[in-house]
């Protein structure tokens, strides 16, 4: 690729279409986003976002809940004050309706609760309380009886197979374990008449987080209904706590017995998402979606990412109403969601105009202090599925924060933050939005690891405000960037997708040439795979380029320009595969090897069988597997978790392995997309997977 200096309007009327010379031109930043960015950054403020922060922070924000509503509704009135349209939409949630294939939950709300050591009566003390520490309650408890309960407790070795509860008798008391309370509950409480448990596990993320550093922080936990359940209430108390109550249970010859009393209550109720619109001259619009839920305080999850938001949404409408930026062509919306949850009824809602939501943002944990917290603030691409002009965008705005400071000659600018753009992972909003069967691109922002996740340490004073100026700052840059774009921000938008594109592909073909050094076999390995992982590669580039028409669709300059750039994209990679080929022979030649050459694969048995499977979708977005699996018998989901613990890789990539189902491909060649996309696949593992998916009403298989 080549750059012709020349001036840029002239290049927009004058632009060559032809194949053999079309012409790259010089980044415009300046006639382009930068100048949004500019006028954005004299206006965005961290303290601002700080502050929603800190009210947020202020409510218990269960998912379906008062607290959540709470939340909602100071948004709402915010963005109001602000002079910005915005409302509260709310969806019956009674565990009846769904959303695609998502349950919309009963309401929860919890007034008060507590747990006591009552016997041995010398150690008689007050373990926890929620209205001391929101966490320490298992969310979603059933409550007790009105006077409480009074049970023994017992240890649990994790207590989440089947082998833990040999010679134990677990009926009528309470479970002291660390493991994971879905499946304690399920054997312990549901399947032998267990009354409550209490959890004193702690995550351990190494080496961001070791083993004792949160020894006295509380992990938030919570119980997932879906309607057919025995009641059951829990506690969680830390990890300091736990160790003495075991000890006192070991060492005690009498039952150490406790005291537990839940005043709570699980209802029909309603799901709210706080909604705020910035209109545009089109029916087209840009999301920015952050989730508003989780428990108190969960500061950096995900209050910063709310806060973020509504400090871009702010930022944004305020340079409109006074001039210094346009009217967008394309309507901007913001909408804080209990996470997941609340982005289905809302996409089901626009079901129809789907196709109008031309792209989206997740704000996910953006606010963290790095000193404290430990993790980079990461740009997350979206699914390659999902190939998009969007990450280009993102990517490049991204860049101009990172110009913080300069060396001593003033030659270069780096960031004085930990920063870093990664694949795909999900786990949050922008999977469900990003999903080839809804189709709104989504990347995300994320601060990750946190050290704090999750936990009752995940506090306001972890919250960077500057962190929050920088998010708001990109996310306001990249929503009113796309909403206004014109057929010249396409054509820039394109070239410099390309450039990028071509970047990537290069350093991935440096990465095979890498791989074939180790070993021979490691070199045939390469050989062999280098034309359908090129051609891979090429394909996912090239629908990067095209997905920039969608931005001015029907213009044939725009998509004649786009299909030159893709067959330069091509062109390139033909010409670096045959380079890579020589490069990995001579490599082979210096160290005597013999000629690599292609090594041919035959099809195992599971193989012939995938290729015969095709994954027909019944519901647009991402599954939602948790009331379906109800479905299936208790021997049946024993079976299928016992095999799930044998295929790790096949667990890692069932959400990616969907996006790439598209009712035409077979389930052998979705495998191998994932094994491009992800570097690991399981292909036993997608067919038990997709058969069990059709067994319970997910997908519908056929066979060619």
């Amino acid at each position: 690729m080549f750059y012709k200096i020349q001036n840029y309007y002239d290049f927009l009327n004058n632009y060559c279409l032809t194949k053999k010379n079309y012409i790259y031109y010089v980044n415009p930043l300046l006639d382009m986003f930068k100048n949004i960015f500019e006028k954005l950054r004299k206006e965005v403020s961290g303290d601002i976002a700080f502050y929603h922060v800190s009210e947020l922070v202020q409510h218990h924000r269960i998912q379906v809940s008062p607290g959540i509503r709470a939340a909602v509704n100071y948004s709402v009135d915010a963005w109001k004050k602000y002079g910005i349209d915005a409302e509260v939409i709310s969806w019956p949630s009674t565990g009846k309706e769904y959303s695609w294939s998502s349950q919309m939950p009963m309401e929860w709300h919890c007034d008060d609760a507590e747990l006591k050591l009552i016997e041995p009566s010398d150690q008689a003390k007050t373990l926890v309380r929620f209205i001391e520490n929101k966490i320490s309650l298992i969310q979603r408890s059933y409550p007790t009886p009105k006077e409480g309960v009074t049970a023994e407790v017992i240890i649990l070795n994790k207590g989440e197979e089947e082998s833990d509860y040999k010679n134990i008798d677990v009926s009528g008391k309470i479970i002291l374990t660390n493991g994971d309370v879905a499946r304690v509950n399920e054997l312990a409480v549901q399947k032998r008449g267990a009354i409550g448990i209490i959890c004193d596990g702690m995550f351990i993320r190494e080496p961001n987080l070791k083993e004792g550093e949160l020894d006295d922080a509380l992990k938030y936990t919570s119980f997932w209904w879906g309607g057919d359940e025995k009641p059951c209430w829990g506690f969680v108390i830390s990890p300091r706590q736990g160790r003495w109550l075991r000890r006192l249970i070991e060492s005690s010859k009498n039952p150490v017995k406790l005291w537990a009393k839940v005043n709570s209550r699980i209802y029909p109720g309603v799901m709210e998402d706080a909604i705020a619109t910035i209109p545009g001259e089109s029916k087209e619009e840009v999301t920015i979606v952050a989730h508003i839920c989780h428990p108190q305080p969960s500061a950096n999850d995900n209050a910063s990412g709310s806060g973020a938001a509504m400090e871009a949404a702010r930022a944004i409408n305020k340079l409109i109403k006074t001039g210094e930026l346009k009217k967008p062509k394309r309507t901007i919306r913001i909408t804080l969601v209990p996470e997941i949850a609340g982005s289905f009824p809302w996409l089901v809602k626009n079901e129809d105009r789907l196709e109008e939501l031309i792209a989206a943002i997740n704000l996910d944990m953006v606010g963290e202090n790095q000193i404290l917290c430990g993790g980079p603030l990461i740009m997350e691409r979206t699914p390659e599925a999902s190939a998009s002009y969007v990450n280009t965008i993102l990517e490049a705005i991204y860049d101009e924060v990172k110009k913080e400071t300069k060396n001593l000659s003033g030659s270069s600018e780096y960031p004085l933050f930990k920063h870093a753009v990664t694949p795909y992972s999900g786990g949050s909003d922008h999977g469900l939005y990003s999903d080839p069967s809804v189709g709104i691109p989504c990347p995300m922002i994320i601060q990750w690891p946190d050290k704090f996740y999750h936990t009752s340490f995940d506090t306001l004073d972890k919250v960077d405000p500057e962190m929050l100026r920088k998010v708001a700052l990109i996310t306001s840059t990249y929503a009113y960037y796309i909403a206004n774009a014109s057929l010249q921000d396409a054509l820039w938008i394109a070239s410099e997708t390309a450039s990028r594109e071509k970047i990537r592909l290069f350093k991935k073909i440096q990465n095979e040439i890498n791989k074939a050094l180790i070993d021979e076999s490691s070199a045939i390995q390469v050989i062999s795979n280098l034309k359908e992982q090129s051609e891979y590669w090429t394909d996912r580039a090239s629908e990067a380029i095209k997905s920039t028409i969608r931005l001015a669709p029907s213009n044939k300059e725009l998509e004649s320009y786009c299909n030159n750039l893709i067959s330069d994209i091509k062109e390139s990679m033909k010409i670096e595969v045959k380079k890579t080929k020589e490069s990995i022979n001579l490599i082979a030649k210096s160290k005597n090897w013999d000629e690599v050459k292609p090594k041919k694969k035959r099809l195992t048995k599971i193989e012939k069988e995938a290729k015969k499977i095709i994954v027909n979708r019944i519901f647009k977005g991402t599954l939602s597997t948790r009331s379906w699996m109800k479905k299936l018998s208790d021997k049946e989901n024993e079976e299928w978790r016992e095999f799930g613990k044998k295929h790790t890789d096949g667990r890692s990539i069932g959400g990616i392995s969907l996006y790439w189902c598209d009712g035409k491909r077979n389930l052998l060649d979705v495998s191998k997309l994932c094994k491009f996309e992800t570097g690991k696949t399981d292909t036993e593992y997608l067919v038990k997977y997709y058969k069990l998916m059709e067994k319970i009403g997910l997908v519908k298989l056929t066979y060619q």
